[in-house]
């Protein structure tokens, strides 16, 4: 979990990257009315570094977060500290204030300047962005606010399965990242009409590279737009190729459908060995703009209904309203949706995109998108929630304290962030000494007044 570094309200004055002929390399935040003085907080959990002067800030707080909590360091510039090197902090623990003085701060109006490192802090020769150092936005996005409590899902989740659909709208999307976001399946744009989608391969690759459970989906149009049904289908298939997956059929078209469309559509995709999961609509289409109004929709297989309420922005299970909504238990077409797309502004992977439920497990997922059986020797979603939690445990149980206790060794031998330690001096390039450095040079020191005592004794003789 992640805390935002500033209370509600607070809004990004500054974003990272280019500015003034130069590269930002964090995100500014201030509030109307003035920062100065405002508390700010840590991001994460994790052991105060550095705290006190640093050039250009006026005074900054440098955090080292464990792998515990993901890694990374966090620094907060042009601010007063409240802690002290070596403390040991809390996410969402007040850690200082903005520095109201301009003159003290660095010259700068009141702000809070936020960096986020991959590791620890280098000097800007050395940022490269998205390795060295990330965008604090993306670090932050999700996270609550100081104070509040991390946003739980409504409702009974059980096995629940959350999932996304995309199109070239998305490109560049990684489903790779989705995934280790929690997404279990992407259904996948092939056409719309006889528009051919240019990122259904791509997806489609990089989601089952992934690891999720994928389908695609065709967006039918009347022939009345242009197109018959059988040349959409066509251009379905050209697009697929060697690469056929299960079809929903899209049905949503403003110039409105009838039933023998979609009967059609269905036909002409298992006609070449393409199985068609079922219909994709939402309540008011179906029920007033397919005629005949609101048909029978089994014969087309299952339904996959669009209904987003108040449609919030946030994480998919954070804003996903609950197993027990009544939207699962609105009939259309006389059978009730195995598939709910609850929203389109999930933040997911750095985007904002559909986002769906599904109530089971992905070895019934999988048989409902493929039409064979659910295996029986294969674990249940149970199961692997329980693995998770023992992995989880023992990580964080044991490997974790391991971890920390490897990370202070590599920094009493290494310095503050690798930097060495102040204290032992500097080489002769002005950069501080790590441990190994100074036993080093005082070993050489050693040496040579072994020397001078034996060149005395010697002259002594």
């Amino acid at each position: 979990m992640v805390t935002m570094p500033v209370d509600k309200g607070f809004v990004v004055t500054s974003p990272m990257g280019p500015r003034w002929g130069q590269y930002h390399f964090g995100v500014d935040y201030g509030v109307a009315g003035g920062s100065g003085g405002k508390p700010i907080y840590a991001i994460k959990d994790g052991t105060v570094i550095q705290a006190g002067p640093a050039s250009g800030f006026g005074q900054w707080i440098r955090i080292d977060h464990p792998a515990s909590v993901g890694g990374n360091e966090s620094v907060y510039g042009h601010i007063i500290p409240e802690v002290r090197t070596g403390q040991q902090v809390r996410e969402g623990q007040r850690i200082g204030r903005i520095n109201p003085s301009s003159a003290t701060n660095g010259g700068v109006a009141p702000h809070l300047h936020i960096e986020v490192y991959r590791y620890s802090w280098v000097g800007p020769g050395q940022r490269v962005v998205g390795q060295t150092i990330l965008d604090p936005q993306q670090v932050l996005r999700g996270a609550k606010w100081p104070g509040e409590s991390h946003a739980r899902p409504v409702g009974k989740q059980g096995g629940t399965l959350v999932g996304v659909d995309v199109s070239e709208h998305q490109n560049g999307m990684s489903l790779k990242r989705a995934a280790s976001e929690g997404i279990s399946f992407a259904i996948i744009r092939t056409t719309d009409g006889t528009y051919k989608d240019s990122c259904y391969r791509s997806h489609l690759d990089d989601a089952e590279a992934a690891g999720l459970v994928t389908a695609a989906y065709h967006y039918l149009r009347n022939p009345s737009e242009g197109t018959t049904v059988a040349q959409q289908v066509q251009a379905s298939l050209e697009v697929m190729g060697d690469k056929k997956r299960p079809m929903w059929i899209d049905v949503e078209t403003p110039a409105g459908l009838h039933v023998d469309h979609i009967r059609q559509c269905k036909h002409e995709f298992e006609k070449h060995g393409v199985r068609v999961i079922g219909a994709y609509s939402y309540v008011p289409y179906w029920e007033g703009s397919v005629a005949p109004h609101e048909p029978d929709s089994h014969e087309f297989g299952a339904f996959w209904v669009a209904a987003y309420g108040q449609n919030p922005h946030g994480r998919p299970r954070d804003i996903y309203p609950g197993d027990q909504h009544r939207q699962w238990n609105h009939p259309l077409g006389n059978q009730k949706p195995v598939m709910w797309q609850y929203g389109s502004n999930a933040q997911v992977a750095g985007y904002s995109v559909d986002i769906n439920a599904y109530r089971g497990s992905k070895a019934q997922l999988r048989a409902l998108f493929s039409g064979k059986p659910v295996p029986n020797d294969e674990p249940s979603e149970e199961d692997m929630n329980k693995l998770y939690r023992q992995i989880t445990a023992f990580i964080s149980g044991y490997l974790g304290p391991q971890i920390d206790a490897i990370q202070e060794i590599w920094r009493q031998l290494r310095g503050p962030g690798g930097n060495g330690w102040e204290q032992l001096g500097q080489n002769e390039r002005g950069q501080n000494l790590t441990l190994v450095d100074a036993v080093a040079a005082i070993r050489q020191q050693l040496a040579q007044i072994q020397a001078d005592v034996n060149e005395l004794k010697r002259r002594k003789k």
